[in-house]
């Protein structure tokens, strides 16, 4: 079973008149990604009007640099189909830009700690420190 977690994604490329199409199957690691890289450089000429998409219906993970190229292929416009329940997580993986700082928390004030300790925000709602901080 361990050699399922290492193993390396194999790719189908169909290149049509309106559309390049990348079937990812697989583990998006290692060489590969160098691979689907230059056929996505390679595309994003001016002289290339199709439609770029990456099925990643047959994935069934990638690396962190292989999560890099797909959430850059995808703000920079490739389309993306995902048909099964695993493709749509890592589809949301993808397209969900990282946070870059932490969340804003409302910290207790003197005036705070003189009432006892705690907040108004917290009185009303006791999750707001865990929903800001993304627990």
């Amino acid at each position: 079973m361990l050699w399922r977690l290492w193993s390396v994604a194999t790719i189908k490329i169909r290149d049509r008149a309106d559309e390049f199409r990348i079937e990812i199957t697989g583990r998006f690691a290692g060489v590969v990604i160098d691979e689907v890289a230059a056929h996505w450089k390679n595309e994003l000429r001016p002289s290339s009007a199709r439609r770029f998409t990456v099925d990643i219906s047959g994935m069934n993970g990638y690396d962190q640099p292989g999560c890099r190229l797909l959430a850059k292929m995808y703000r920079h416009g490739a389309q993306f189909a995902a048909a099964t329940p695993l493709s749509l997580v890592f589809l949301n993986e993808i397209s969900t830009p990282p946070r870059r700082h932490p969340a804003l928390v409302r910290t207790m004030t003197p005036a705070d700690v003189k009432r006892g300790g705690s907040s108004k925000t917290d009185a009303k709602s006791p999750r707001t420190r865990q929903a800001a901080a993304g627990e």
